[in-house]
């Protein structure tokens, strides 16, 4: 009977979507909406890739703290989405509480299959190390298509991840196990276990041009701006990517 029954025993595989479907996590995100704001990096980095006029998407967008800035500062057409109905719920109401009207702008949507039409958007943010969240490079690549099809000609994106072989937090990234996926590291947080990927600079560059996108610039956050207390707490060292739509859905140059 023992053995019968002994696959009851295993562990259960973790689920890397979870995280962010659960209410206390999204909670926690809205809080940093409100208490941690724009990064400084983030804003300067922004302001020069993205005029205010500008048709912008955010996705990923957790509790709306980039989606709030962006507003705050601005910037006149601003859509922030997310996969887990529990942060666009938050996002909403961070949103609505800082000026009725804004909360309309927080929408469910899956970074891997936007419904959007084709050319919908002038720019693209991806911020915190929302591409690095997902499940695998076969979801990170589902994603750049999908951002990469709903992007105009020329269009921007803009994105960030833990950097594994430079910065501040490589020492750590360095003492992964020799038979885990590099990159690949689940870790604890204040609400749940999160799963997070992190990248080096050439592998994000090859995911970036496999979908048909140019990097323009990939400056570490430290290189940007001197970032408050706050934010370092928040968040640590990232790695910025900002690349331009080149290519169209065949390769064709757009």
């Amino acid at each position: 009977m023992l053995a019968r029954f002994a696959w009851l025993t295993k562990p259960m595989p973790r689920d890397p979507r979870a995280h962010w479907q659960e209410l206390a996590t999204a909670v926690e995100y809205g809080r940093a909406a409100l208490k941690v704001g724009l990064w400084q990096s983030e804003e300067k980095l922004i302001a020069e890739h993205f005029d205010r006029a500008a048709r912008l998407l955010e996705v990923g967008c957790g509790g709306g703290r980039v989606a709030l800035g962006l507003l705050q500062r601005g910037y006149l057409d601003v859509t922030a989405t997310d996969f887990s109905a529990a942060m666009v719920e938050v996002t909403q109401g961070v949103l609505e509480q800082a000026q009725p009207g804004w909360g309309a702008r927080a929408e469910l949507q899956d970074a891997t299959a936007l419904t959007y039409p084709e050319a919908s958007f002038d720019g693209v943010i991806y911020a915190f190390n929302g591409l690095m969240c997902l499940p695998d490079a076969a979801h990170r690549a589902r994603a750049l298509r999908s951002l990469h099809r709903v992007l105009r000609p020329g269009g921007i994106f803009f994105g960030s991840g833990s950097d594994r072989a430079k910065g501040a937090l490589a020492p750590h990234w360095a003492k992964q196990a020799p038979d885990e996926t590099p990159g690949d590291r689940w870790h604890e947080t204040s609400t749940s276990p999160v799963f997070m990927h992190s990248s080096t600079e050439a592998e994000t560059y090859a995911e970036l041009q496999e979908a048909g996108f140019k990097v323009l610039a990939s400056p570490l956050s430290s290189e940007v701006a001197v970032e408050s207390a706050a934010v370092r707490a928040f968040c640590g060292e990232t790695r910025f990517y900002v690349a331009r739509k080149v290519s169209g859905p065949a390769g064709a140059a757009s």
